[in-house]
């Protein structure tokens, strides 16, 4: 029978003796967009007699003469694509039946006989998300005629660099968590638990702990544990310093050393005890065996890495080296050189337990010995399904990047129980990991497959959520972060918003459809359900951050905070920005980031900022304070009132001069009816204000580097602020800059000499007016924000702003 004929579509063409072996591209191949930028693949076939083998995209044919088998590699660009389909056609030259098989049943099954002639078979295939290599067999009655091993590559992402990055960002997770996990959280030996014989993993934590364990060791060095032995000797009479009842017993079984002079019993020789010190205890015994252990693993693994790798690493195989140095070291050169092998099975004493050196040494050698349990889908050696290799990655960096950032307070992802520490990350179990910021004392919350279920329609489960509480509040702000491993490789397409790649406009609906559809029932609330998601964004495989900033899908954070971002071990800038933002947001900025129903304003207070209707009197000592407090009154110098009819409430301010600790301010009240005119004992007219009742402030106003006799406010402030300065604010956008640039520990100070507000940054004014400010930045030079653009991207304004100082409030020369 002829060979089947090959057109240009034709991917790999393989012929032997007994059959032709063709795939071809069905439909237009999904190259990867990074292929150019990956090194070298192969092809490797083993066959008998095989007459050639050709690629022709690439203009490769190999051809073979001589009979037998061959086991041919031969060098190609990238042939095979994930999500791409091929169509496998293998004609047999002899009509003899053919059988195909593959290490993936779900391609077996694909290739199979589809006509009555036994000796042909085809089908097509698709890799679907599984990358990497993929092996094909052909036989005929039992018989091998053909092997084959392709190695197929992702579209979306780096082969050689962002699939490698991903695979070692994860173990770095691995490594550094369960290190720091087993410092924190050490639980107890167990002899029964399997120890640790993975040599990689054993190698990993000896790096993280090893400056601790020689650090125990060398303290055991120090102050070595010791006891005092008493040891029998028989000696002349006169030389015995010490004896015991043994010595008694000795004597009378030797009477021969028993004389008598001049009436007198003298023993010529005697058994005495002569006491000393020794090092040679079952703790040291341990120590030295631990040491001796430790060795030994270092030996085996250098072993192995020598073994196992073409080009290894001169840093791990020196560093390797000069660990066993140093422990042989200090066997050799101290007290354990005398020390005898460990071979009791007894319980240790309480030197390991309490002595300083011994319980750390213990404790490192229990981690080196019982390792780590690593469980779940994640920690698999091998990572085929790129998608879900995406998924995990985007988690795991998103867990490191926070835990550069913020003081980790529970992993969930790692567990202990009685088969010792487990990492566990499954898709679809719920995972939560616990930080703490530091600076503003508030949690921060990342979760894997939360399962965010209450809702009225449908179960919502996104991938990852990033929870925030914020102080001032106790809404529990939530964001979406879900990881796609989807493109849109089309952007020229009429449905396309955008001229350039990004995520699938499906997905960005999808998080249209997480924002709005996981509530909670509230029912302190007269809306009873109320969201909980503030924002959701996408994470796809893309690189070019610095072009995606044009996207329409990133300027749509700004506006409705939901949109898609670049995530790639490469491209991480966008995402990092984002957290460090959202996490900076106060509770005012986190709450008009979201996009509000209609009407939900009208819950919120109308401040009337040119209203400043309270009143805040300086007192200057304990009785005039008491006095109004229980007489329910305050007077006020007549001066400085110019219309009586616009003070509704007066607070009471101490001084630091005169009250100190407790300065600030705590009460104030609603004033009654018309004041009285009073005299007071300098003889001034006051005016004497009836108060309702003093209300004391849930925080009190604390005093700052300035003095007043008083000042005009509202109640907003009064009840919203903590410092002093803060009851001179003069608007909304002056509050809300105010509050931020105070949570990113910048200080401002405000000035009360103008009408609209004046706040100052390190010297530098911002001028506040009724529909823009102005900032004196750089040189005098006087940049200009509207109001409006203000309130609708404050995060955005506020950057800007600080793109002329620098974190601490100083200008940037």
């Amino acid at each position: 029978m002829g060979s089947l004929p090959t057109g240009s579509d034709t991917i790999l063409h393989i012929r032997t003796s007994d059959l032709d072996f063709v795939i071809k591209a069905k439909g237009n191949v999904k190259k990867s967009a990074v292929s150019q930028d990956e090194e070298g693949s192969s092809i490797k076939v083993i066959g008998a007699n095989i007459e050639y083998i050709s690629v022709p995209s690439q203009g490769i044919e190999e051809t073979y003469d001589d009979k037998g088998i061959y086991a041919p590699s031969i060098n190609v660009s990238p042939l095979f694509f994930e999500q791409t389909d091929y169509l496998v056609t293998i004609q047999s030259k002899n009509n003899s039946k053919l059988e195909f098989s593959s290490n993936s049943s779900l391609l077996t099954d694909k290739i199979r006989q589809v006509t009555d002639d036994p000796s042909l078979v085809l089908g097509v295939i698709n890799f679907g998300n599984s990358v990497g290599f993929s092996d094909f067999r052909v036989y005929s009655n039992g018989r091998n005629l053909l092997s084959l091993r392709i190695e197929v590559y992702p579209t979306k992402i780096s082969y050689k660099q962002d699939y490698r990055d991903m695979m070692a960002d994860i173990n770095d997770l691995i490594n550094g968590s369960i290190i720091d996990f087993m410092r924190n959280t050490y639980q107890g030996f167990d002899p029964e638990k399997k120890h640790n014989n993975i040599p990689a993993v054993f190698f990993a934590i000896m790096q993280g702990i090893y400056k601790d364990y020689i650090k125990a060791v060398n303290r055991i060095v120090s102050v070595p544990h010791h006891r005092l032995v008493s040891e029998h000797v028989v000696q002349p009479h006169y030389k015995a310093k010490l004896t015991d009842n043994q010595s008694e017993k000795w004597l009378l079984k030797h009477p021969e050393y028993i004389k008598k002079d001049n009436g007198r019993i003298l023993a010529e020789k005697v058994l005495a005890v002569r006491k000393h010190t020794t090092y040679d205890t079952q703790e040291n015994q341990l120590v030295k065996f631990m040491l001796e252990s430790t060795i030994r693993k270092l030996e085996d693994f250098h072993d192995r890495y020598l073994a196992s790798v073409n080009n290894p690493d001169k840093a791990i195989t020196d560093g390797t080296r000069k660990m066993e140095s140093e422990l042989r070291r200090l066997i050799n050169t101290t007290f354990l050189s005398d020390v005898s092998s460990f071979s009791s099975t007894k319980s240790m004493s309480l030197v390991f337990g309490m002595a300083p050196g011994y319980r750390e040494l213990y404790k490192y050698y229990l981690m080196l010995q019982n390792g780590l349990s690593v469980n779940g889908e994640v920690f698999k050696l091998s990572y085929k399904d790129t998608a879900l290799l995406y998924e995990y990655w985007c988690f795991i960096k998103l867990y490191s990047i926070l835990k550069e950032r913020y003081t980790l307070k529970s992993p969930d992802i790692i567990k202990v129980d009685r088969k010792g520490v487990t990492v566990n990350l499954v898709k679809g179990v719920s995972s939560r990991i616990k930080f703490k910021n530091d600076d503003t004392g508030e949690e921060i919350v990342l979760s894997y497959n939360p399962a965010e279920s209450k809702t009225q329609t449908v179960n919502q489960k996104p991938d990852n959520v990033l929870e925030l509480a914020k102080n001032g509040t106790k809404t529990r702000y939530k964001y979406v972060f879900d990881a796609k491993y989807k493109i849109e490789t089309n952007p020229e397409s009429d449905y396309y918003p955008d001229d350039n790649p990004g995520p699938k406009v499906d997905d960005i609906n999808t998080m249209h459809r997480y924002r709005d559809a996981i509530v909670y029932e509230n029912p302190e609330s007269r809306f009873v359900f109320e969201k909980t998601m503030f924002g959701a964004y996408i994470l796809f495989p893309y690189k070019d951050e610095e072009k995606y900033k044009n996207h329409r899908f990133y300027k749509s954070i700004d506006a409705v905070n939901i949109g898609g971002l670049p995530f790639l071990p490469s491209a991480t800038e966008l995402v990092t920005e984002l957290l460090d933002e959202l996490i900076s947001d106060s509770a005012e900025t986190a709450f008009e980031h979201t996009s509000l129903p209609l009407g939900i304003d009208n819950k919120l207070a109308n401040v009337d900022w040119n209203r400043r209707d309270v009143l805040v009197l300086a007192i200057s000592s304990d009785n005039e304070f008491n006095d109004y407090m229980t007489g329910r009154y305050c007077d006020i110098p007549a001066e400085i009132i110019n219309d009586k009819s616009d003070i509704h409430y007066v607070a009471l301010y101490k001084s630091k001069d005169h009250f100190r600790t407790e300065s600030g301010v705590d009460y104030y009240g609603e004033i009654q009816v018309v004041p009285s005119l009073v005299k007071g004992e300098d003889k001034e007219l006051r005016f004497r204000f009836k108060v309702d009742n003093w209300n004391k402030l849930s925080n009190r106003i604390e005093t700052k580097e300035i003095g007043f006799d008083h000042i005009y406010t509202n109640l907003f402030l009064l009840e919203n602020s903590t410092e002093i300065p803060e009851l001179l604010i003069k608007s909304e956008e002056m509050y809300r800059l105010y509050r931020e640039l105070k949570r990113r520990m910048i200080q401002a100070e405000i000035s009360d000499d103008s009408d609209a507000g004046i706040m100052k940054l390190n010297g530098r004014e911002i001028r506040f007016d009724k529909d823009k400010f102005e900032l004196v930045a750089e040189k005098g030079i006087v940049v200009e924000y509207m109001n409006s653009d203000f309130m609708k991207r404050p995060n955005s304004t506020l950057r800007s702003i600080l793109g002329h100082f620098n974190g601490k409030g100083a200008v940037a020369e």
